[in-house]
């Protein structure tokens, strides 16, 4: 690995550590009550009339708001977990609801990108995280 390589490594990694630490320090219930927003380039009835299962299954543990989005830009879609959500799920969950009142479905790609590498690995366990679901 070239020195341009090895310090892009290591800026990535300093990246990563800072991100955990300012993680660890927020309160866990200051970062639980924020909402959770998303755009949805559909009408605010459509919406409320064809909320996806993905979400609409959340709908007891969840307060959700369905408001016009600023700028005539479709509907503004926001969940805030009042129960005993992960916010990673409550996440994976709004996005999948924005893509199937989007496009009528989750466009899943073919294939996780694979590198053979280090940053192979690590490429593939942020495709993981997010919901991509690459192989390991």
């Amino acid at each position: 690995m070239n020195t341009a390589g090895k310090a892009l490594l290591v800026a990535g990694v300093a990246t990563a550590a800072a991100v955990v630490r300012r993680r660890r320090r927020a309160p866990a219930g200051r970062r639980s009550g924020q909402w959770l927003v998303v755009t949805v380039n559909r009408a605010p009835e459509d919406v409320q009339s064809s909320l996806p299962e993905d979400l609409a299954r959340w709908r007891d543990q969840v307060e959700l708001r369905i408001r016009p989005a600023t700028g005539d830009k479709g509907t503004e879609l926001g969940v805030k977990p009042v129960g005993d959500v992960a916010r990673h799920d409550l996440r994976l969950a709004l996005r999948r609801a924005k893509a199937v009142l989007e496009a009528g479905e989750v466009v899943q790609p073919d294939t996780a990108p694979t590198h053979p590498g280090p940053m192979g690995r690590a490429l593939q366990l942020v495709t993981n995280r997010a919901g991509g679901g690459g192989r390991l």
